[in-house]
C-alpha cells in the first residue's frame, strides 16, 4: 500500500514546488508534494496488486510478469513505450491502460491514448499483424461505474 509516509516528494533542498508558492508555506508544500507523490504510488502499487493475483499467466504481460513483452523499443519517435497491460490470446493482442480512479487528468489521458495508439501501430507494422486484431482498452478501478467514468473525463 502507498502511504504518504513513504512517499519521496519535494527535497528539502530543491527549488520551492508550486505547491509552496500556491500556499506560501514550505511545510504545507512539501507535504502536499508527498501526498501527490502517494496517490501516483498507488497507481503503480495496483499493477503489483493484479499481478500477485493471476494464477494462469499465459499471453499476460503485467508488472513483473512477462515484463519484457509490455515494452515496446523505439515506438515512440526512437524512444521506448511501456504498457501497463498485455493481453495475447488466440492471435489477437489487448493493449490495456489501468487506472486507480474514478476521474482522469484530461492531459495526461491524452498522452495515454496516445502512446497506445502509437504502439498499436508500431505493433500492426513490425509484427505483421491485422488493424483489427489490435485493440486498445482503458481499466478503470475504484469508479462506481461507466457514467462516473465519463464524468471524470469532460
Amino acid at each position: 500500500m502507498a502511504l504518504i509516509s513513504n512517499a519521496k516528494g519535494r527535497r528539502e533542498d530543491e527549488t520551492p514546488s508550486g505547491y509552496e508558492r500556491l500556499f506560501g508555506n514550505r511545510e504545507l508544500g512539501m507535504l502536499i508534494s508527498k501526498v501527490q507523490s502517494a496517490v501516483i504510488s498507488t497507481g503503480n502499487e495496483l499493477e503489483k496488486f493484479l499481478a500477485v493475483r493471476l494464477t494462469k499467466t499465459d499471453g499476460i504481460s503485467i508488472h513483473n510478469i512477462n515484463k519484457e513483452k509490455r515494452v515496446f523499443k523505439g515506438a515512440k519517435n526512437g524512444h521506448d513505450i511501456i504498457i501497463d497491460c498485455m493481453i495475447e490470446k488466440d492471435g489477437k493482442i489487448m493493449l490495456i491502460e489501468i487506472k486507480d480512479g474514478d476521474t482522469f487528468d484530461t492531459k495526461k489521458v491524452a498522452g495515454e491514448i496516445e502512446s497506445l495508439i502509437m504502439t498499436k501501430n508500431f505493433i500492426i507494422k513490425t509484427k505483421k499483424i491485422k488493424e483489427e486484431n489490435v485493440s486498445l482498452h482503458y481499466c478503470s478501478f475504484n469508479a462506481r461505474d461507466h457514467e462516473q467514468i465519463e464524468r471524470g473525463r469532460n
